[in-house]
């Protein structure tokens, strides 16, 4: 497979012609691309995220990859860490027509079994006073990389403190109003096609102690080989 030659602007053009369930096989070929780049890196090899990160013994990943294949939705397509749906948080990729986003992600409200609740996790770390080194963490890696907030697909571009404040406050739907957050980069277009493997990987970096401690804390504290 060839390598992750970085999205263009006809990716986002395939991207606003989406519906759900259909992605073109040029489009899923370079997202493959990166996928198996991202596989390249030693944090994301799946041993060492299976028992260093997550701690799940039992994962298998996809086509044995962390990052599972994207999924096609209307005009929008993401991927993520294989079970991160189980978590409640999970590394996230996604392309809408005017963005591309990589991050943290959640998803929150309608739940067919009980999951860990990252979300609330998150809320807790970040509302307690004094404020946790939890916080104080996150603040600077926002402000050191720039980072927003993305809503059900909608960019929030915000000042660092006001974006924290934004998600302490956040009210979490009814069970029937499934919402997903991301905390992280989003990139418009004319930004997001100069990116490449190494570019997720140092976004993925700077969160992956809050993706670390969200799940050590849903309870994952026994220590894996």
């Amino acid at each position: 497979m060839p390598g992750f030659t970085g999205f263009s602007a006809e990716d986002f053009e395939l991207t606003q012609a989406l519906d759900k369930g259909k992605l073109p096989v040029p489009l899923r070929e370079k997202i493959d691309a990166l996928r198996q780049e991202l596989n390249e890196f030693p944090e994301f090899e799946l041993p060492t995220f299976r028992n260093r990160i997550v701690r799940r013994p039992g994962m298998r990943g996809e086509d044995g990859l962390v990052f599972g294949h994207a999924r096609a939705d209307h005009q929008h397509w993401y991927l993520y860490v294989v079970g991160g749906d189980q978590d409640q948080v999970q590394l996230n990729i996604g392309m809408f027509p005017k963005h591309l986003r990589a991050g943290l992600g959640f998803q929150i409200g309608r739940q067919v079994n009980p999951k860990t609740p990252a979300f609330h996790l998150l809320q807790t770390f970040l509302g307690i006073r004094p404020p946790l080194p939890f916080r104080d963490a996150l603040l600077s890696a926002i402000e050191r990389n720039h980072f927003s907030l993305e809503v059900n697909g909608k960019p929030v571009i915000e000042s660092p403190n006001a974006l924290l404040e934004r998600i302490e406050t956040f009210l979490v739907p009814a069970d029937e109003e499934p919402t997903f957050i991301l905390i992280g980069a989003i990139w418009p277009e004319e930004v997001a096609i100069s990116k490449h493997a190494a570019d997720f990987r140092n976004i993925f970096r700077e969160l992956l102690p809050f993706y670390e401690a969200l799940v050590l804390m849903g309870g994952r504290f026994t220590y894996c080989d």
